[in-house]
Protein backbone atom coordinates (compact mmCIF):
# COMPACT_ATOMS: atom_id res chain seq x y z
CA UNK A 1 0.00 0.00 0.00
CA UNK A 2 1.33 3.38 -1.01
CA UNK A 3 0.77 6.29 1.38
CA UNK A 4 0.57 8.56 -1.67
CA UNK A 5 -2.39 6.67 -3.11
CA UNK A 6 -4.47 6.01 0.03
CA UNK A 7 -7.42 8.12 1.10
CA UNK A 8 -7.53 9.41 4.65
CA UNK A 9 -10.14 6.78 5.50
CA UNK A 10 -8.12 4.00 3.87
CA UNK A 11 -5.00 4.94 5.82
CA UNK A 12 -6.71 3.95 9.06
CA UNK A 13 -7.59 0.56 7.60
CA UNK A 14 -4.05 0.17 6.26
CA UNK A 15 -2.65 0.82 9.72
CA UNK A 16 -4.56 -2.19 11.03
CA UNK A 17 -3.68 -4.44 8.10
CA UNK A 18 0.04 -3.67 8.39
CA UNK A 19 0.12 -3.95 12.20
CA UNK A 20 1.25 -0.34 12.33
CA UNK A 21 4.35 -0.77 10.16
CA UNK A 22 5.39 1.86 7.60
CA UNK A 23 8.46 2.00 5.37
CA UNK A 24 10.40 4.96 3.96
CA UNK A 25 12.59 4.16 0.93
CA UNK A 26 15.69 6.38 0.69
CA UNK A 27 17.78 6.74 -2.46
CA UNK A 28 20.10 9.47 -3.75
CA UNK A 29 20.92 11.73 -6.67
CA UNK A 30 24.56 11.32 -7.68
CA UNK A 31 26.84 10.24 -10.50
CA UNK A 32 26.86 6.52 -11.27
CA UNK A 33 29.72 6.24 -13.71
CA UNK A 34 29.41 7.63 -17.25
CA UNK A 35 26.58 5.25 -18.12
CA UNK A 36 23.87 5.16 -15.42
CA UNK A 37 21.30 7.81 -14.45
CA UNK A 38 21.82 10.09 -11.47
CA UNK A 39 18.76 8.55 -9.84
CA UNK A 40 20.03 4.96 -9.97
CA UNK A 41 19.74 4.42 -6.20
CA UNK A 42 16.31 6.04 -6.10
CA UNK A 43 14.98 3.97 -9.01
CA UNK A 44 16.36 0.77 -7.49
CA UNK A 45 15.04 1.27 -3.97
CA UNK A 46 11.62 2.31 -5.29
CA UNK A 47 11.42 -0.87 -7.37
CA UNK A 48 12.34 -3.02 -4.38
CA UNK A 49 9.75 -1.25 -2.21
CA UNK A 50 7.09 -1.77 -4.89
CA UNK A 51 7.82 -5.49 -4.97
CA UNK A 52 7.98 -5.75 -1.17
CA UNK A 53 4.47 -4.40 -0.75
CA UNK A 54 3.26 -7.26 -2.96
CA UNK A 55 4.90 -9.76 -0.61
CA UNK A 56 4.14 -8.28 2.82
CA UNK A 57 1.56 -5.79 4.08
CA UNK A 58 3.31 -2.46 4.67
CA UNK A 59 2.50 1.18 4.00
CA UNK A 60 5.23 2.63 1.78
CA UNK A 61 5.87 6.35 1.88
CA UNK A 62 7.12 8.28 -1.17
CA UNK A 63 10.79 7.62 -1.84
CA UNK A 64 13.28 10.13 -0.42
CA UNK A 65 15.68 11.04 -3.27
CA UNK A 66 17.67 13.76 -1.49
CA UNK A 67 20.17 12.31 0.97
CA UNK A 68 23.81 12.32 2.10
CA UNK A 69 26.28 12.32 -0.83
CA UNK A 70 29.29 14.46 0.23
CA UNK A 71 31.99 12.80 -1.93
CA UNK A 72 29.79 13.06 -5.01
CA UNK A 73 29.76 16.85 -5.24
CA UNK A 74 32.91 16.74 -7.39
CA UNK A 75 30.74 15.64 -10.34
CA UNK A 76 27.67 17.32 -11.88
CA UNK A 77 24.23 16.15 -10.78
CA UNK A 78 24.68 15.40 -7.10
CA UNK A 79 22.15 16.86 -4.66
CA UNK A 80 23.76 16.71 -1.23
CA UNK A 81 21.82 17.37 1.97
CA UNK A 82 23.87 18.31 5.01
CA UNK A 83 23.75 15.64 7.69
CA UNK A 84 22.11 17.80 10.38
CA UNK A 85 19.40 19.00 7.98
CA UNK A 86 18.79 15.46 6.75
CA UNK A 87 18.67 14.11 10.30
CA UNK A 88 16.11 16.72 11.34
CA UNK A 89 14.07 16.20 8.18
CA UNK A 90 13.90 12.40 8.43
CA UNK A 91 13.14 12.65 12.15
CA UNK A 92 10.29 15.04 11.34
CA UNK A 93 8.91 12.59 8.78
CA UNK A 94 9.08 9.74 11.30
CA UNK A 95 7.33 11.89 13.92
CA UNK A 96 4.51 12.53 11.45
CA UNK A 97 4.23 8.88 10.49
CA UNK A 98 3.90 8.04 14.19
CA UNK A 99 1.31 10.81 14.67
CA UNK A 100 -0.74 8.98 12.06
CA UNK A 101 -0.71 5.83 14.16
CA UNK A 102 2.32 3.83 12.99
CA UNK A 103 4.48 2.66 15.90
CA UNK A 104 7.07 0.85 13.79
CA UNK A 105 8.92 2.62 11.00
CA UNK A 106 11.56 1.13 8.70
CA UNK A 107 13.93 3.13 6.53
CA UNK A 108 14.91 1.15 3.42
CA UNK A 109 18.32 2.36 2.24
CA UNK A 110 19.11 2.16 -1.46
CA UNK A 111 22.26 4.28 -1.16
CA UNK A 112 25.43 3.10 0.57
CA UNK A 113 26.31 6.67 1.48
CA UNK A 114 23.32 6.74 3.82
CA UNK A 115 25.37 4.80 6.38
CA UNK A 116 26.18 8.07 8.24
CA UNK A 117 22.44 8.80 8.42
CA UNK A 118 21.80 5.31 9.78
CA UNK A 119 24.58 5.65 12.34
CA UNK A 120 23.25 9.03 13.46
CA UNK A 121 19.49 8.59 13.44
CA UNK A 122 19.12 5.33 15.38
CA UNK A 123 20.84 6.57 18.58
CA UNK A 124 19.26 9.99 18.00
CA UNK A 125 15.80 8.45 18.38
CA UNK A 126 16.86 6.91 21.68
CA UNK A 127 18.32 10.19 22.92
CA UNK A 128 15.14 12.03 21.93
CA UNK A 129 13.01 9.43 23.75
CA UNK A 130 10.75 8.83 20.78
CA UNK A 131 7.61 6.79 21.45
CA UNK A 132 8.04 4.70 18.31
CA UNK A 133 10.50 2.09 17.01
CA UNK A 134 12.79 2.89 14.08
CA UNK A 135 14.52 0.18 12.05
CA UNK A 136 17.14 0.53 9.32
CA UNK A 137 17.18 -1.94 6.41
CA UNK A 138 19.74 -2.22 3.63
CA UNK A 139 18.89 -3.63 0.20
CA UNK A 140 21.13 -6.63 0.78
CA UNK A 141 19.86 -9.69 -1.03
CA UNK A 142 21.24 -13.21 -1.18
CA UNK A 143 25.07 -13.13 -1.27
CA UNK A 144 25.14 -16.65 -2.70
CA UNK A 145 23.02 -15.47 -5.63
CA UNK A 146 25.47 -12.65 -6.33
CA UNK A 147 28.39 -15.09 -6.27
CA UNK A 148 26.57 -17.33 -8.70
CA UNK A 149 25.53 -14.75 -11.30
CA UNK A 150 28.24 -12.08 -11.15
CA UNK A 151 31.11 -12.37 -13.63
CA UNK A 152 33.26 -9.42 -12.53
CA UNK A 153 36.20 -10.18 -10.21
CA UNK A 154 35.00 -7.30 -8.04
CA UNK A 155 31.83 -5.24 -8.05
CA UNK A 156 30.55 -2.06 -6.48
CA UNK A 157 29.16 1.37 -7.26
CA UNK A 158 27.77 1.56 -10.82
CA UNK A 159 29.35 -1.81 -11.49
CA UNK A 160 27.90 -5.03 -12.84
CA UNK A 161 25.25 -5.27 -10.13
CA UNK A 162 23.82 -1.76 -10.26
CA UNK A 163 24.04 -1.68 -14.04
CA UNK A 164 22.09 -4.94 -14.18
CA UNK A 165 19.43 -3.44 -11.91
CA UNK A 166 18.85 -0.45 -14.18
CA UNK A 167 19.01 -2.59 -17.33
CA UNK A 168 16.09 -4.50 -15.83
CA UNK A 169 14.14 -1.46 -14.61
CA UNK A 170 14.92 1.25 -17.17
CA UNK A 171 17.07 -0.01 -20.05
CA UNK A 172 16.32 3.19 -21.93
CA UNK A 173 18.44 5.12 -19.41
CA UNK A 174 21.59 2.97 -19.64
CA UNK A 175 24.43 4.07 -21.96
CA UNK A 176 26.13 0.71 -22.46
CA UNK A 177 28.13 1.98 -25.43
CA UNK A 178 30.16 4.14 -23.03
CA UNK A 179 31.51 1.20 -21.04
CA UNK A 180 32.14 -1.55 -23.59
CA UNK A 181 35.44 -3.21 -22.74
CA UNK A 182 36.04 -0.79 -19.87
CA UNK A 183 37.19 -1.94 -16.44
CA UNK A 184 37.17 0.57 -13.59
CA UNK A 185 40.12 -0.07 -11.27
CA UNK A 186 41.01 1.83 -8.08
CA UNK A 187 43.40 4.76 -8.35
CA UNK A 188 46.24 5.51 -5.96
CA UNK A 189 45.61 9.25 -5.78
CA UNK A 190 45.51 9.34 -1.98
CA UNK A 191 48.12 7.43 0.04
CA UNK A 192 47.74 8.25 3.73
CA UNK A 193 46.62 4.89 5.20
CA UNK A 194 45.90 4.01 7.94
CA UNK A 195 44.66 7.60 8.24
CA UNK A 196 41.28 8.29 6.67
CA UNK A 197 39.80 11.40 5.06
CA UNK A 198 36.49 12.66 3.73
CA UNK A 199 37.59 12.00 0.14
CA UNK A 200 39.05 8.47 0.40
CA UNK A 201 36.39 6.89 -1.78
CA UNK A 202 36.21 9.51 -4.50
CA UNK A 203 40.01 9.52 -4.79
CA UNK A 204 40.02 5.76 -5.36
CA UNK A 205 37.02 5.75 -7.68
CA UNK A 206 36.91 9.15 -9.38
CA UNK A 207 34.67 7.87 -12.20
CA UNK A 208 32.28 6.67 -9.48
CA UNK A 209 32.15 3.26 -11.13
CA UNK A 210 33.69 -0.01 -9.97
CA UNK A 211 34.70 -3.15 -11.84
CA UNK A 212 33.28 -4.30 -15.17
CA UNK A 213 29.76 -2.98 -15.68
CA UNK A 214 29.70 -4.19 -19.29
CA UNK A 215 29.08 -7.70 -17.92
CA UNK A 216 25.65 -6.57 -16.69
CA UNK A 217 22.39 -8.08 -17.97
CA UNK A 218 18.74 -7.32 -17.34
CA UNK A 219 18.18 -10.89 -16.14
CA UNK A 220 20.78 -10.47 -13.40
CA UNK A 221 18.96 -7.31 -12.38
CA UNK A 222 15.64 -9.14 -12.22
CA UNK A 223 17.08 -11.89 -10.05
CA UNK A 224 18.68 -9.40 -7.66
CA UNK A 225 15.47 -7.38 -7.37
CA UNK A 226 13.49 -10.45 -6.39
CA UNK A 227 16.16 -11.59 -3.92
CA UNK A 228 16.29 -8.17 -2.27
CA UNK A 229 12.52 -7.88 -2.06
CA UNK A 230 12.19 -11.33 -0.50
CA UNK A 231 14.80 -10.46 2.13
CA UNK A 232 13.20 -7.11 2.97
CA UNK A 233 9.76 -8.72 3.22
CA UNK A 234 11.12 -11.31 5.65
CA UNK A 235 12.77 -8.53 7.67
CA UNK A 236 9.43 -6.73 7.90
CA UNK A 237 7.85 -9.92 9.26
CA UNK A 238 10.51 -10.00 11.97
CA UNK A 239 9.84 -6.33 12.73
CA UNK A 240 6.14 -7.06 13.16
CA UNK A 241 6.96 -9.80 15.65
CA UNK A 242 9.49 -7.69 17.54
CA UNK A 243 8.53 -6.29 20.94
CA UNK A 244 11.98 -5.59 22.38
CA UNK A 245 12.71 -2.27 20.66
CA UNK A 246 9.39 -0.63 21.53
CA UNK A 247 9.76 -1.79 25.11
CA UNK A 248 13.25 -0.28 25.31
CA UNK A 249 11.96 2.99 23.85
CA UNK A 250 9.23 3.07 26.50
CA UNK A 251 11.77 2.40 29.23
CA UNK A 252 13.89 5.27 27.94
CA UNK A 253 10.92 7.65 27.94
CA UNK A 254 10.21 6.75 31.56
CA UNK A 255 13.72 7.67 32.71
CA UNK A 256 14.16 11.02 34.43
CA UNK A 257 17.44 11.78 32.70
Amino acid sequence: MKWLELTSVDLERAREETQGVAMIPAGSLERHGPHLPLGTDTLSVQAVADRVEQLEAVVVLPVLPYTHVPPCVFHPGAIHIKQKILLDFVTNICDEVYRNGFEKIAILHGHGGNVPLQQAILPHMLEERKPYALYSIGLGGDPELRKRIMESPFDGHAGEGETSSILHLRPDLVKMERIQGVRFDPAEELDVAPATTAVDWICRWNEMAVGEPDKATAEKGRLMLESRAQQVAETLRKIKRDTALLERMRQRRAMRF
